[in-house]
């Protein structure tokens, strides 16, 4: 049974109000409560109830939500995870990001490949670059990221298993990112309207890529009353259009190779 340690983040409940907190001995959470001391729950095991608090243990959707700091819109868990599904991601995978961000979504990637794969993420701007830095490094299970603080102008490395992309104008680096993924492999993006998907799809129809897909997910939640289930007032509707296509080389020749 997994106990609470000095030092572990735990999700603290109050009527529904989430709160990730890292324990540290000498310190308290104050909220509406009551006082809950951090050296009350060292050696308890997660999923406890304490006077009106419920502790548990954060799921990465937790830290997500509630521990990462941002600096830019995030890539909500409702697209992260289905990203690193639609790019196939596994344990051992090699995947490209352009855009880092807020880093919430690399973390998402960085979790899906494991210890043994790789996260190689762009970040140009220095003000999200430090502050997704200190996300990872904080969040981040292992040491599988590697961060750039620069314009991505391509990749001399191995080729990636798969890349994402979110930046203003992904078809201006459409053809670098290619160069930089394996044939077939599965490239992702995330745009606010649907003017730049319009962008990208003629990008895509020019250029080597197929089995493209536009799409948007929205999540409605539901009060969990039984007497009066219903939807919540409010809900997480569209929150970016994603694209996804993959590699194509339409200029070889059919052949067994």
């Amino acid at each position: 049974m997994k106990t609470i340690e000095d030092g572990q983040l735990v999700l603290i409940i109050w009527r529904g109000r989430r709160y990730l907190k890292r324990i540290a001995l000498d310190q308290s959470f104050h909220g509406k409560g009551g006082m809950l001391r951090y050296s009350e729950l060292v050696g308890k095991p997660y999923g406890i109830r304490i006077n009106e608090y419920d502790i548990f243990e954060p799921t990465i959707e937790d830290i997500v939500m509630y521990g990462l700091k941002r600096e830019t819109q995030i890539v909500f868990p409702k697209e992260s995870f289905y990203i690193a599904f639609r790019l196939s991601l596994k344990k051992g995978s090699r995947v490209l990001e352009v855009g880092t961000g807020s880093g919430a979504n690399t973390f998402i990637l960085s979790h899906a490949v494991g210890p043994e794969g790789r996260v190689v993420s762009y970040e140009q701007e220095e003000r999200h670059f430090r502050n997704a830095k200190r996300n990872i490094e904080r969040f981040c299970e292992w040491d599988n990221v590697e961060l750039h603080n620069e314009e991505f102008t391509g990749y001399n490395g191995e080729e990636f298993d798969a890349a994402f992309i979110d930046v203003r104008e992904p078809w201006a680096i459409l053809d670098k990112v290619r160069d930089a993924v394996k044939r077939s492999a599965p490239i992702g993006m995330i745009l606010p309207t649907a003017n730049q998907v319009s962008d990208v799809l003629k990008t895509l129809e020019e250029n080597g890529y197929g089995d493209t897909e536009v799409l948007e997910i929205l999540m409605r939640k539901y009060k969990t009353v039984s007497e009066r289930v219903r939807p919540t007032d409010r809900m997480i509707a569209h929150t970016g259009y994603l694209v996804f296509t993959r590699k194509l080389d339409i200029t070889s020749p059919s052949s067994g190779a």
